[in-house]
């Protein structure tokens, strides 16, 4: 087994497609949309039509008390 392929790691990601920030925060893809008009997530565009939240936002929204 080469070392070269065992020190290799999987970075965490910063930023994630809405479906999986919906799925991480267990809610609808709209609500993701509602949030980010709200600001309360923050919404990055990639390309022309790609976009991702990032997820810092989304650990601002977990960390917050109910």
């Amino acid at each position: 087994m080469s070392t070269e392929s065992s020190a290799m790691t999987t970075a965490p990601a910063k930023a994630y497609q809405v479906n999986r920030a919906a799925q991480l925060l267990d809610v609808s893809r709209s609500t993701i949309y509602r949030m980010v008009k709200e600001k309360r997530l923050v919404m990055v565009k990639i390309g022309k039509r790609g976009s991702r939240i990032t997820a810092e936002s989304i650990a601002g929204v977990l960390n917050q008390p109910q």
